[in-house]
């Protein structure tokens, strides 16, 4: 399945050094926008993070920007050629998570995975186990300034305890 990568999952999962779940999605195939990758690489990030990035870019498949579509004003620019390499691509999903950015993609018939649901996703593929889920939201939470508000941590960590049921 092709995937289209937007940076906030990315940057995110590199710094909790989890790329990597990102490959268990089945039969990823991920692609991003040379925007999404300067994004990404921050020039302020640790070593460890800037590092797993780039081994997670040289196994994606890397494309120049198009910046011929505008979606959504609201959008920044990486976000506006994140959806139109989607759809040029005919993905079928891709990771976001901007509100804007996932419902325009739905709109436009491509299934949006968030990080959030990408560690779900991991936990009940069993590359993480419901502890290690745990901690790893709590990480995104409490030290990288991931925001959501508490509905969704809640829904969250609900389906975190459901899983060992």
């Amino acid at each position: 399945m092709i995937i289209v990568a937007d940076a906030s999952p990315l940057i995110f999962l590199a710094k909790l050094g989890h790329l990597d779940l990102i490959w268990h999605l089945s039969d990823a195939d991920i692609h991003l926008s040379a925007l999404v990758r300067d994004e990404t690489l921050n020039p302020k990030m640790a070593d460890a993070e800037r590092q797993e990035l780039n081994d997670f870019f040289a196994r994606c498949h890397l494309h120049p920007s198009q910046q011929t579509h505008s979606f959504a004003t609201a959008m920044s620019l990486a976000d506006n050629d994140t959806l139109a390499l989607a759809i040029r691509l005919r993905a079928g999903r891709v990771l976001a998570d901007d509100r804007i950015l996932r419902a325009t993609a739905e709109a436009k018939g491509i299934r949006p995975l968030g990080t959030l649901g990408l560690l779900l996703a991991a936990m009940r593929k069993g590359a993480l186990t419901q502890p290690e889920t745990r901690r790893l939201l709590d990480a995104l939470v409490g030290l990288h300034d991931f925001r959501i508000g508490i509905a969704v941590y809640q829904a969250v960590l609900a389906q975190i305890d459901r899983h060992g049921e």
